[in-house]
């Protein structure tokens, strides 16, 4: 199996539409087991009926009366709104085009997603390089190094990468906002991440590039076993093995590092910044 067939054939998130084809399907297998049960026991089919119809009407109002319990609360929700509501933002003297002039053009934040191995840190250190000897200043947000700092309380449960994500998203939007290049490699493995991600740093400045391999390529890559580690039950939450990961839809760049070196992957990012700057 190649990375492509692997990581669509992983589990995603549920739609709204397939959650609520199950809850239906669910409903009518448990109905029908119930009038199942009631008719071989009494032998009356009106009252298995009868019995059934209550069950499901009264389960259907329990639930939505659950639900709606469960929206007034913030347990485990994330939220963009920030809970100090005594603070306002400040700016300084120096504006973003004042900025802009000293680089020449306009900086980007150029977000690599993809599983472990298919080359993110690799090349966000070697955009980096390129972009230092072209004079450009940049900042690298690997995100092994973000978890190892700033986001050390963080684990790897859906909400807690939804934090991570955001707060590597605010570091590169303060990073672009100084003239600065920000160059992040993140799983990020939710599609609803990365938009609130873009959202974050701005639709102009933001470069999703999806970064991909075959599973073989992966597995050669993968120095520590992470990836049999994580096929024997080892690692919990391993994006591709345990856990999902959501192919980008609209990525700006799409790039297999098994069948390109880094200098011709190199060369279609930064064609791609330019165009972005321009």
């Amino acid at each position: 199996m190649d990375q492509a067939s692997q990581v669509n054939s992983a589990p995603a998130k549920e739609s709204q539409r397939r959650s609520l084809a199950k809850a239906i399907t669910w409903r009518v297998v448990a109905t029908s087991t119930t009038m199942a049960i009631v008719f071989g026991f009494t032998g009356k089919l009106l009252l298995a009926g009868g019995i059934g119809l209550v069950e499901s009407l009264s389960k259907m109002l329990f639930y939505y009366i659950h639900e709606r319990l469960w929206s007034r609360s913030s347990f485990g929700k994330v939220s963009d709104t920030p809970k100090s509501l005594n603070v306002v933002a400040h700016a300084g003297t120096i504006s973003e085009k004042e900025r802009e002039a000293e680089t020449g053009s306009g900086v980007v934040t150029v977000w690599f997603t993809g599983l472990s191995g298919a080359g993110k840190t690799t090349l966000a250190y070697a955009l980096e390089r390129r972009l230092f000897d072209q004079d450009l200043r940049s900042i690298v947000l690997d995100g092994e190094n973000m978890r190892l700092g700033l986001c050390r309380d963080l684990g790897f449960d859906p909400i807690e990468r939804a934090e991570n994500v955001r707060r590597t998203a605010e570091v590169a939007r303060i990073a672009n906002s100084h003239g600065i290049f920000a160059i992040c490699g993140l799983i990020s493995p939710f599609r609803d991440d990365r938009r609130r991600a873009k959202e974050v740093i701005g639709n102009d400045r933001f470069l999703l590039v999806h970064l991909t391999a075959d599973e073989k390529t992966l597995h050669d890559r993968d120095r520590n076993n992470m990836y049999d580690r994580a096929e024997k039950g080892e690692i919990k939450h391993f994006t591709g093995v345990s856990d999902p990961y959501e192919v980008p839809e609209r990525a700006d760049l799409v790039l297999r590092t098994d069948e390109m070196d880094i200098d011709r992957c190199l060369d279609q990012i930064t064609a791609r910044i330019n165009g972005q700057r321009a």
